[in-house]
């Protein structure tokens, strides 16, 4: 059995003028509930100490797969800017595992109640990218994040893995673990 955790990284683009970082963070929905209502206070918070947690895979006879996990990104608090742009979401650190694995993301507007691993792997950009991409998240239906309210949360994040039959069995991420998510985004 493979146990499976990561923590979620954000990195900021900081120009020539010092501003005040807005206030950010990712949150987990589950995925087994109706659409949020409210997308500010769904969910759990995820951090350092709230990991999220993809559970365990028994990978003994086939590949498994784990997940999938949906997550949004938010502004709690622009601290005086008013816009976040160029949102940039990838795999950053996958050194923990050592196996034949397959990384999903999907990246939609769309809430799908119980969706399947297939269903992200089948998604937009389906394959998670392992470098910073190009901007690849917007707002929920489009644009720029520009305050603080529900229509203003990021799209439905879709996270899943394959683990293989060749994964070593044992923890695998976790707070200060070698698998980690990062978004990267300007503000102003």
């Amino acid at each position: 059995m493979i146990e499976i955790g990561f923590n979620l990284e954000l990195l900021w683009l900081l120009f020539i003028v010092v501003l005040t970082i807005p206030t950010v963070e990712f949150r987990s929905l589950n995925i087994t509930d109706t659409e949020p209502s409210d997308r500010t206070t769904a969910g759990t918070v995820v951090s350092q100490s709230n990991p999220l947690d993809f559970g365990t895979a028994n990978n003994t006879a086939e590949a498994a797969p784990v997940g999938p996990k949906c997550v949004i990104f938010r502004c709690s608090n622009l601290q005086g800017n008013t816009t976040i742009s160029n949102i940039r979401f990838w795999l950053n650190s996958n050194s923990d595992f050592v196996g034949n694995n397959s990384y999903y993301c999907d990246i939609t507007n769309t809430w799908t109640q119980n969706k399947t691993v297939g269903q992200v792997s089948g998604g937009v950009p389906g394959i998670c990218p392992t470098s910073i991409p190009s901007a690849n998240v917007t707002k929920i239906n489009g644009g720029d994040i520009t305050g603080t309210t529900h229509d203003q949360t990021s799209q439905y994040i879709y996270l899943a893995l394959s683990i293989g039959t060749d994964e070593v069995i044992g923890t695998k991420g976790g707070a200060g673990g070698a698998f980690g998510y990062s978004l990267k985004f300007d503000f102003s």
